[in-house]
Formats: C-alpha cells, sequence, structure tokens
C-alpha cells in the first residue's frame, strides 16, 4: 500500500459488510476498516459478533478493528482476523460511548497506558504467530484508532506511550473523550502526533470532520500525515473519496444497490435496519426531505423502488 492514503473510517454499527463493499465499489478508497467487534464476544463464539466480521472479495486493504481490555482476547481476536483474511488489525482506544468506556474498553484506555500497550503487544506476538500458522507471506500491520485525550488534549504524554510499543500505525480522532463528536476538531493536536512519531517506524493517521477529498490532501500536507480516515462524510457518499459529487439518478442506484447487498450478506435480517442508510442517501433535490420521511416506513425492496421511482422513474 502506498502512502499517503485517504481511507474509510471505523463506525460502529455502520461500517459493515454491505456498506463496505458500496464504499468499496463506488468510492474506491485506499483502505477500508471494519466497525469495531468485542474481542470477547468473538472468541466465545457469538454469532452476532462473527457476522461484524463478514466481507467481500477485494483488493482493497481491508482492516479488522476490535474493541476489549483484555491483551489475551485480543491476540485470540487477531488470530481470527487473520484467518480470515483481513490484511490488518486495528485496535479501538478511542471509542466514547459509555458502555464500552465502563467496560474498561475504547477510550478508557487512555487511562490505562500500560494496559494499552500491553494489548498492543499481545496483537503485534498474534500477527508474527499467525503468519507461520497460517502460511501468510505478507506483513499485517497493527493499529490503533485513538483520540487526543480523556477530559482535556493530552496528546504528547499519550501518543509517546503508545509510540513506546511500536504500532504500525496510529489514527487520531482531534476530539477528546468528553467531546464525544461535539465542538471541532482539533487538528493542530494531530500535528503534534505527526511531530513525535517523525523518527520512528509509526505512521500517523488524522481523522475528525472531513468533508472532502481536498480536505482531506489538504490535512495530509498541512501536518505531514500518512493519511487521513473519513467517518461521517461518507455517510450515503461513497463518492467522496474519488471527490466527485454523483447526480440523484446516481445517488438512488447506488442505494438500492446497497439495499440488496444488505439482503444478500444477511438474508434473514429485517430491511428496516437499513433506514438510516437511506435518509443519508436522499439529498439536495426537492421534496427530499418528503421522500426520506417516506423510506422510513419501508419493509422491503420493492418499497424502496416504488418511493424512489416517483423522483428517478427509470430506476425500476
Amino acid at each position: 500500500m502506498k502512502y499517503p492514503v485517504i481511507g474509510l473510517a471505523p463506525m460502529d454499527g455502520i461500517t459493515d459488510a454491505p456498506f463496505r463493499y458500496i464504499t468499496d465499489t463506488f468510492g474506491k478508497p485506499d483502505i477500508i476498516y471494519t466497525e469495531f467487534t468485542s474481542v470477547k464476544g468473538l472468541v466465545l463464539g457469538k454469532p452476532a459478533i462473527q457476522r461484524m466480521l463478514l466481507r467481500h472479495k477485494t483488493n482493497t486493504h481491508t482492516v479488522a478493528q476490535f474493541f476489549g481490555c483484555e491483551p489475551e482476547y485480543f491476540y485470540q481476536a487477531a488470530m481470527v482476523a487473520m484467518d480470515k483474511g483481513f490484511d490488518g488489525v486495528d485496535i479501538n482506544m478511542g471509542c466514547p460511548d459509555k458502555s464500552v468506556f465502563h467496560r474498561g474498553a475504547g477510550a478508557a484506555l487512555i487511562l490505562q497506558p500500560k494496559l494499552a500497550k500491553e494489548i498492543i503487544q499481545a496483537v503485534r506476538r498474534a500477527t508474527k504467530d499467525g503468519a507461520e500458522k497460517f502460511h501468510i507471506k505478507k506483513y499485517i500491520p497493527v493499529s490503533v484508532k485513538t483520540r487526543t485525550g480523556y477530559k482535556a488534549p493530552q496528546t504528547k504524554e499519550w501518543v509517546s506511550h503508545l509510540l513506546e510499543a511500536e504500532p504500525d500505525v496510529i489514527c487520531i480522532h482531534a476530539r477528546t473523550f468528553a467531546q464525544k463528536y461535539s465542538g471541532l476538531a482539533d487538528w493542530t493536536q494531530i500535528g503534534i502526533a505527526a511531530d513525535l512519531a517523525k523518527n520512528t517506524k509509526t505512521k500517523i493517521f488524522g481523522n475528525g470532520d472531513i468533508k472532502s477529498r481536498e480536505q482531506a490532501m489538504d490535512r495530509i500536507k498541512e501536518y505531514n500525515l500518512a493519511g487521513v480516515l473519513i467517518g461521517r462524510g461518507a455517510l450515503g457518499n461513497p463518492w467522496i473519496f474519488k471527490g466527485v459529487i454523483p447526480t440523484t439518478e446516481e445517488r438512488f442506484m447506488v442505494l438500492l444497490e446497497h439495499c440488496k447487498k444488505f439482503t444478500e450478506f444477511f438474508p434473514t435480517a429485517d430491511l428496516s435496519i437499513m433506514r438510516k442508510h437511506l435518509a443519508w442517501y436522499v439529498k439536495d433535490f426537492p421534496h427530499a426531505a418528503e421522500v426520506r420521511n417516506e423510506l422510513m416506513q419501508i419493509k422491503n425492496i420493492e418499497d424502496v423502488k416504488r418511493i424512489l421511482s416517483t423522483i428517478v422513474p427509470s430506476i425500476v
């Protein structure tokens, strides 16, 4: 993989297999991440957790992201990811969800730097052991996705701890745990991380409030980054990675394809789960709000076709 990269950030409940397929097919990002997956749930064999690691055939660098707080479970989960053919393993140390935090995972690890390093080391051991066990010749990078701090930015102290464990990549969302997704992303903190990593082998990615490919490239140049990950800017908008604006017809065609892929990956699931995704696609045309409201009532693909055809008859 050539650097710098612009990729799809992991998003809980969003970057599932059908979403990744659509983003990969129509956006062509350089790298894509799964939604975060519980290491404990995966190792214990919970079916709903295992489904999170479903994937499509692609040459795009695809990374499995995990969360938890027990190094031994991270080791085993990383082995599963390698067996499934993922191209990298990412450790979530930034999720601001309270339930995840209270379990000692996600952003809670910012308060546990010793444990955080032990987890990175466990995953690094797994990638080495997995390469031997599964006869994998390519290098499997280990990365961390985190935030700038707990209540206030503590980037210098926190990133310095992480660098001691020598992850291949550290991706920083430019907000603290306390901010959640409020306020503006402080990219100067990502610049601090890039300076700290300058004489190491660790690459720094930035994340937060990126609304276009052009903006991503500007951030890469301004802060001397190896990459930028786009999250919310890619919702209903895989084209952001190409830097193009789709027509309404193109949006609807991809929306429909997204529904079809959802039913292929999850044949027993209720299509109503897709409603939030449908709403993200439907914008920037007359009566978009009315169409969104109708799509919130859909039960099957035929409902979707019927509603979209009132705007673009050729959709059917």
